[in-house]
């Protein structure tokens, strides 16, 4: 989890990305479950990488929300400087004791926002319907 991801960091941090296969898998079923399917294997990894700095914003929010205020700035501290996956996951664990249920409740929520957030932009009135409707 980066905690770092401004606009200016975005084109850069999706270049540098390393996904494991157990995220990918969730995100390629995200793409499947929100009938997104690419026969271009650029352009889906694309949509990966997008979903995936999408994903980390989310689970970063939902931990600094859970974690005790007074470990703040040391999780801060250690995303900053880098720290390994498993070094950070130990913290949180030792700091956090509901650690697990809280990132499976951010998965599932990420999950139904996503999916919520496709369906309604399928549904949304297309942009010159709307004119077209104005001038009728």
């Amino acid at each position: 989890m980066d905690i770092n991801t401004n606009s200016s960091n975005l084109d850069q941090e999706k270049t540098d990305l390393i996904i494991s296969q157990e995220v990918r898998t969730y995100l390629e079923g995200l793409l499947e479950d929100a009938g997104m399917v690419m026969t271009d294997d650029l352009l889906k990894e694309e949509m990966i990488k997008e979903i995936y700095v999408r994903l980390d914003n989310y689970l970063t929010t939902t931990i600094i929300d859970n974690l005790p205020s007074e470990d703040l700035d040391t999780f801060i501290k250690m995303n900053t400087e880098k720290r390994s996956k498993e070094e950070i996951e130990n913290f949180l664990k030792e700091k956090m004791p509901n650690y697990k249920s809280v990132l499976a409740d951010a998965f599932a929520d990420f999950r139904n926002h996503y999916l919520g957030s496709v369906t309604a932009a399928r549904n949304a009135p297309k942009t010159d319907q709307v004119i077209n409707k104005k001038t009728d």
